[in-house]
């Protein structure tokens, strides 16, 4: 069977946040391929919007899984309510809800990222986030 753009542009979005996942609950020390694979989607040039409305890039996003690597054992991460906003040739921009549960806290966010789909990868472009009161 041979997916489509749009489902792999869908699918890309919830292996992200599966190697997110691993990447905030593991030990840094058994987390660092993890990390290479959640690096590799991001494209060279990529940016992102957080929900504290700070404009980051790659390395910035790097860093940051660095410094959190681990720290939040016990984390449940849930993506939602995925749809597709725009499509034009390989690119694909898609709306999702993504909520984060920890020691009773619950944080929940849409996000939007734009990604470039080809035959070999999904690449993330850019991705921002908003959070919902």
């Amino acid at each position: 069977m041979h997916d489509t753009l749009i489902e792999r542009a869908e699918r890309s979005i919830h292996e992200v946040h599966h190697l997110i996942h691993t990447v905030f609950t593991r030990p840094a020390a058994e987390t660092r391929d993890v990390l290479e694979q959640l690096m590799a989607v991001f494209a060279d040039d990529f940016s992102m919007v957080t929900t504290a409305g700070a404009l980051v890039d790659r390395s910035q996003v790097r860093q940051m899984f660095d410094r959190v690597a681990g720290t939040r054992v016990g984390l449940h991460m849930l993506v939602s309510d995925v749809q597709v906003v725009w499509q034009a040739g390989s690119g694909v921009a898609l709306r999702y809800k993504e909520t984060h549960r920890l020691a009773r806290v619950e944080q929940v966010r849409y996000s939007l990222v734009i990604v470039q789909c080809s035959a070999q990868a999904v690449v993330w472009q850019c991705l921002h986030e908003t959070a919902l009161g």
